[in-house]
């Protein structure tokens, strides 16, 4: 099988995964619980929904750092040379997944902060409608993401019905 991906960038792009779960294990040790927190003791409106902002955020970086998992398969398989076979068809479906399952966890965060917020007296305006556009902007980018990953998907399915076709031949 032919490489298709050149040593130095796998390692690379190896190394910003582990970058990545690294933050994602951090974010999930101390910037969740800490923002969680700072949230429900700013605003009245938020104390109640401490903990599930809490679990939501968990269960959002635990879907990143799942994704990953399905991002370093294919990075193995590119560099061993068999990301054309349908071994990497599961590995963009689990991208897909956890993607999916991200843009829900974020539209119910957006649902509650923009529920619970409307009508809290400590919120300033400005702040209300900053964090409901950036989960906003949040959602349209998974959106968006699951959208290139799917054609991603397919053209990786052409890649490996061709390839198959083309072993066949030879």
């Amino acid at each position: 099988m032919k490489n298709y991906m050149n040593r130095w960038v796998l390692i690379g792009s190896k190394a910003i995964v582990i970058l990545i779960w690294l933050g994602c294990l951090w974010g999930q040790a101390i910037a969740v619980p800490v923002l969680s927190e700072v949230m429900a003791g700013f605003y009245v409106s938020q104390a109640p929904l401490r903990w599930p902002y809490l679990v939501l955020g968990e269960l959002f970086l635990a879907c990143v750092e799942i994704a990953f998992i399905g991002v370093w398969r294919l990075l193995s398989l590119s560099g061993s040379g068999a990301v054309f076979t349908a071994k990497a068809l599961p590995n963009v479906n689990l991208i897909i997944g956890c993607a999916a399952t991200s843009i829900v966890l974020t539209a119910i965060v957006s649902g509650a902060f923009a529920i619970s917020g409307w009508c809290d007296a400590t919120m300033q305006g400005m702040d209300y409608f900053s964090v409901t556009a950036m989960l906003g902007v949040a959602i349209m980018t998974e959106i968006g993401f699951i959208l290139l990953m799917t054609v991603m998907k397919g053209l990786l399915r052409a890649a490996t019905d061709q390839s198959d076709e083309l072993e066949q031949v030879i």
